[in-house]
């Protein structure tokens, strides 16, 4: 009977995802999914290089397979996803039966193949989907292990769960959670150190080619990916009067910074752009650069391609530097008007130490030298009136300066200056505002921006010299036909250094309301379990019957919940080996809530929470008996301890 009812939840999970692909599916991304991994597994297949370290590339590498050998047929991994998603009941059957008993593992099985979340990811492109299939996998061989006391059981362990992170990072510190867990619960601590060492060993040998291939193109250590960052950051913004949504943070405008800059100091700058084709035709180009460090003028050849795309190296550089550079021979740029770019670590501050540009900063100085009289120290280059003293009228033409050299270009227009004896506020023209504390760290972060004027001056800066020039006609050249010009655009540059920008305004954040945070994180820790939807479009996907899918999911998520609660509270008291599960299921909250979560990074333990709402399911059935009869009415105990002896096959 058992055999049944596990046999058609499996038919139950395949018949509901097969629908969910090629008939209806309660999610608004299609057969292309998300998180970008239809493109990504596109470059893999034409046999391109990974171009990203934001994402770990396990999933987009399953997807290129299926690309390589079947085309661009998006419904041929989600078949195969689906297939796989329908082995989860059996599963979910076979470990709840080592854990519990037969009765709740029966009823675990049926639940996992009607109620699954995961057959939704599995008819989209979706890294869950098959990182689910996994976990499950690893966590059954470790029962297995755990019974036979094999190493090679272990170090298969070892190796599922080292794979694991590639789909979903946060389960990178799975294999010490469970090597804990074997050491703590054995009888034996000697044999099952060298298991969990195993284990472990294990885990680190299937991550070691990510680590490699990260280290050799950014020179660090990336366990996983980059995207931690922006994920803590998200999550400090999701706080206060925004828990429920970090759209409308308007703390969010700091995402970019206010200067073109990079805080990797232990790797070259990499110089690209693209020639159009009179200047590739003209004299091979040559990148001329010098430092604050050292004024010496050093000129490096560019290396191009047939598409007019070039590169070159500058060398390491110890922050803080400022470089000077121009490419001769391609740009109206030269020694006397050169682009400006910053090495520093310091995300928040005014990293034009120099005054070699107009921004923000000179902005807010401005305000604060004609409100409270404060010095600027480079008053002459902002005077743009002439008149040897800082007036509102110089505000006014350097922030029309400003807005100008924004993208796309804006007039700010006459800007409304009012203060109090603790901020001062600037008003343009569109309603835009800046305000400005009395009291300032420095940190740009302490500015209030609103509006698109505002927004717009705080991303943009541009060389004093570029300002003059766009008064005096610039000398004829022999070539102004260079596009794209930046330092550290490549990927393996840019990505890291964004995950360090983002950690600094995410603790900036924290230090400005860490109570607020605390109670956002404590948030966060029950609202992985459960779907919450909007209407707002910022905070939710918005689709055709939305509304009532995400009320549906909300009233489901809730129910199963409460009841796996119930479930773990059951399982204790009356002793079951629910040690494990227990664990896993907390490791999701413990290692997500102080980043930005939903539901759907729940899913890869959902499972294991259908077994405790099968206990809860399984007592209220026999009345609140933990033990059952077999057909020969003699009682078993239904639940095993967590501390085992081992049996060898």
């Amino acid at each position: 009977m058992n055999r049944l009812a596990v046999r058609a939840a499996c038919a139950a999970s395949l018949i509901i995802g097969l629908f969910f692909v090629f008939v209806w599916a309660p999610h608004p991304w299609g057969w292309v999914g998300f998180d970008q991994y239809y493109d990504l597994a596109r470059v893999l297949a034409r046999g391109e290089p990974f171009p990203t370290t934001d994402v770990p590339w396990g999933y987009a590498y399953f997807l290129s397979i299926f690309y390589r050998l079947f085309g661009e047929r998006l419904w041929v991994p989600l078949l195969v996803q689906v297939v796989a998603n329908a082995s989860m009941p059996a599963l979910t059957y076979a470990i709840a039966a080592r854990s519990f008993d037969e009765r709740v593992a029966t009823v675990s099985a049926v639940l996992v193949g009607l109620l699954s979340f995961n057959t939704v990811y599995a008819s989209t492109q979706s890294s869950d989907a098959i990182c689910n299939v996994l976990f499950m996998v690893g966590v059954w061989w470790l029962l297995r292990a755990r019974q036979y006391e094999r190493w090679r059981d272990y170090a298969m362990v070892g190796a599922i769960f080292g794979i694991a992170p590639q789909f979903r990072p946060n389960l990178i510190l799975v294999p010490a959670l469970l090597a804990a867990f074997l050491v703590l619960a054995s009888r034996d601590r000697f044999r099952a150190a060298r298991h969990a060492a195993m284990l472990v060993a294990a885990s680190v040998l299937m991550l070691t080619p990510w680590l490699l291939r990260t280290y050799q193109l950014t020179g660090e250590i990336i366990p996983t990916s980059t995207h931690g960052g922006v994920q803590l950051w998200y999550g400090t913004l999701q706080t206060g009067p925004y828990l429920q949504s970090r759209a409308h943070n308007p703390r969010s405008v700091f995402e970019a910074g206010s200067f073109p800059y990079t805080s990797l100091d232990h790797v070259p700058l990499i110089v690209s752009g693209m020639s159009t084709q009179c200047s590739a035709n003209s004299r091979r180009l040559h990148v001329v650069y010098w430092t604050d460090r050292d004024p010496t003028r050093h000129s490096i050849p560019v290396l191009g391609g047939s598409d007019g795309e070039f590169q070159a190296q500058l060398p390491i550089s110890p922050a803080p530097t400022t470089y000077y550079y121009f490419v001769d021979g391609a740009e109206p740029a030269t020694a006397s008007t050169p682009h400006v770019f910053f090495v520093s670590s310091d995300h928040l501050g005014d990293l034009d130490t120099h005054g070699d540009l107009l921004d923000v900063f000179d902005i807010v100085r401005l305000m604060r030298s004609v409100v409270w009289n404060e010095p600027f120290p480079f008053d002459a280059r902002v005077d743009f009136d002439g008149d040897g003293r800082l007036s509102a009228s110089d505000l006014d033409a350097n922030v029309d300066q400003l807005a100008l050299a924004a993208d796309p270009p804006r007039k700010a227009g006459p800007g409304r200056v009012t203060s109090t004896s603790t901020a001062a506020e600037l008003t343009f023209a569109d309603g835009s505002r800046m305000e400005i504390p009395r009291v300032w760290t420095g940190r740009i972060t302490d500015i209030a921006f609103s509006g698109d004027t505002a927004e717009a001056i705080l991303h943009t800066s541009v060389p004093f010299t570029q300002l003059r020039r766009v008064a005096q006609p610039s000398p004829p050249t022999r070539c102004a036909g260079l596009e794209k010009l930046a330092i550290n655009r490549a990927f393996y540059r840019e990505q890291p250094h964004m995950m360090r920008r983002y950690t600094a305004l995410a603790f900036d954040n924290i230090r400005r309301d860490p109570g607020a945070y605390v109670v956002s994180v404590l948030y966060r820790a029950v609202r992985v379990f459960f779907i919450e939807g909007s209407d707002d479009p910022h905070t939710t996907h918005q689709f055709s019957g939305g509304g009532g899918v995400y009320r549906a999911a909300f009233v489901i998520s809730i129910v199963l919940l409460l009841l796996a609660l119930v479930g773990m509270w059951l399982a204790w008291r009356q002793g079951a080996a629910m040690v494990l599960p227990a664990l896993l299921v907390a490791y999701v909250p413990s290692t997500l809530a102080f980043v930005l979560t939903n539901m759907r990074y729940s899913i890869t333990v959902q499972p294991l929470l259908f077994m405790f709402v099968a206990v809860t399911i399984a007592t209220a059935l026999e009345h609140g008996r933990w033990m059952t009869l077999d057909r020969a009415g003699a009682t078993e105990t239904p639940f095993r301890e967590e501390t085992q002896t081992a049996r060898r096959p």
